[in-house]
C-alpha cells in the first residue's frame, strides 16, 4: 500500500484557493508566521510569504521523505507563537479506509477520536494549537455540522481544482478565536459572497412524508437522474420512467445516482405534471442556494461548474411539494 493512500495525502500545486476574502482573513490575523503541520510539498506555505505580516514559514509532516521536522500531527500539534496555521490536511473517511483495506493502518486515529474522517481530527488538533486557521477541506465539510463550526469565520467553495493529483471537491475554511453563531459565518462561492451560513441552512429542504414515495423501484413511474453529467445539457432532472436511458434491472436498494420512484396509484395520471413541477422546483432550489446544499460530485462540467448530486431526502421534499402544487394545495416554491 502506498504511503500516500494510507496518509490521505493530496498535494496542492496551484494558488487558486487564495481568493481575495481568504487573503483578507490572513492579513487581518496580523500573524507573522505561516505554519503547516501537514506541510507536504510546502506549496501552501510558499504562497503565503509577503501576504500581510507573513515573513516566516514553518512546516511539519509525518512523511520522513519530506524536508520538514517529523511530527504526527494527527496526535498532537505543537503551538507556535504568532502563527496562523495554513494547511491541506489528510482526508480519509472511515468507510473508505475499510473499503481500501487500510483501516488497520489508521484504526488508532478513528478509535481514539470518534471522528468519521481523518481531516476532522486534523482540524480539531489545529484549532487546539492556533487562534487562526485556514484549511483546504472536502466540500462536504459545509454540511458536516461539526461542533467546532462555531469558530468558523468564513467558508469558500472552490469550483476550480487546486490539486494536481485528485478531483476531490474542496472548500477553504477560515477559523479565528471567536465563537460565533451561524448568522455571523460568511459563505462564498469562488470570489462571490453568497449569504451567511444561517441563511443557507434555513433553505435546506426537509420532507414531510405526507404522501407515499418509494425510491429505487425498478417499476417506478418517475425516473431521477440524480447527478449532473459532464455535459451541462444533462443536469440532475426528474422525468417519466420511459424517458430514462438506463437499464432498470440495474437499480437496487443502494442506487444513489440513477433511480426510478414509485408514487401513489391515484397520482399516476398526473406524472407529467408532477415531473414538470418537480424540475421547476429543483431549478429554483439550485438557483436560490447557489447549488451549495446539493452534494458535490467529483469533477466539473465542461463549462467549469461543479457537478452536483441530489440526495434522496431533498428529492423527496421536492416531489412532495410538486404533488401538492399539482393537487392545487397552493405550494408555489420554497
Amino acid at each position: 500500500m502506498t504511503a500516500k493512500k494510507v496518509l490521505g495525502q493530496y498535494f496542492t500545486i496551484k494558488d487558486l484557493w487564495l481568493k481575495p476574502q481568504v487573503v483578507k482573513f490572513i492579513e487581518k490575523s496580523n500573524c507573522s508566521i505561516a505554519y503547516d503541520p501537514f506541510a507536504g510539498n510546502g506549496d501552501l506555505l510558499r504562497a503565503l510569504l509577503g501576504i500581510g505580516n507573513i515573513s516566516e514559514i514553518r512546516g511539519m509532516d509525518i512523511d520522513a521523505k519530506l524536508d520538514w521536522e517529523i511530527n504526527d500531527s494527527l496526535q498532537a500539534i505543537p503551538r507556535i507563537s504568532n502563527a496562523i496555521i495554513i494547511t491541506n490536511p489528510p482526508y480519509l473517511a472511515k468507510y473508505s479506509a475499510k473499503r481500501k483495506n487500510i483501516y488497520h493502518e489508521v484504526e488508532y486515529y478513528f478509535k481514539h477520536s470518534g471522528f468519521v474522517d481523518i481531516y476532522q481530527l486534523a482540524i480539531y488538533n489545529c484549532l487546539h494549537s492556533a487562534d487562526y486557521l485556514v484549511a483546504i477541506l472536502p466540500e462536504t465539510f459545509l454540511n458536516s455540522g461539526l461542533e467546532y463550526l462555531n469558530r468558523l469565520s468564513q467558508i469558500t467553495v472552490l469550483e476550480e481544482n487546486p490539486f494536481g493529483d485528485t478531483e476531490n471537491p474542496v472548500c477553504v475554511a477560515c477559523f479565528d478565536k471567536t465563537a460565533k453563531n451561524y448568522e455571523d459565518i460568511k459563505v462564498y462561492k469562488n470570489e462571490e459572497y453568497i449569504c451567511t451560513l444561517d441563511d443557507l441552512e434555513k433553505k435546506r429542504l426537509q420532507p414531510r412524508f405526507n404522501t407515499s414515495i418509494t425510491f429505487n423501484q425498478a417499476d417506478g413511474q418517475i425516473a431521477l437522474r440524480g447527478v449532473d453529467s459532464a455535459n451541462a445539457q444533462n443536469p440532475i432532472s426528474f422525468m417519466r420512467d420511459d424517458q430514462l436511458d438506463y437499464d432498470s434491472s440495474l437499480i437496487s436498494h443502494s442506487s444513489r445516482l440513477i433511480t426510478r420512484i414509485s408514487i401513489e396509484e391515484d397520482l399516476v395520471p398526473y406524472v407529467d405534471e408532477i415531473v414538470s413541477a418537480s424540475n421547476k422546483l429543483l431549478n429554483q432550489y439550485r438557483t436560490e442556494t447557489s447549488d451549495l446544499l446539493l452534494s458535490p460530485f467529483k469533477g466539473n462540467q465542461k463549462n467549469g461548474i461543479r457537478r452536483r448530486r441530489l440526495d434522496y431526502k431533498s428529492a423527496r421534499a421536492i416531489l412532495e411539494m410538486a404533488i401538492q402544487k399539482v393537487n392545487g394545495d397552493g405550494v408555489g416554491g420554497f
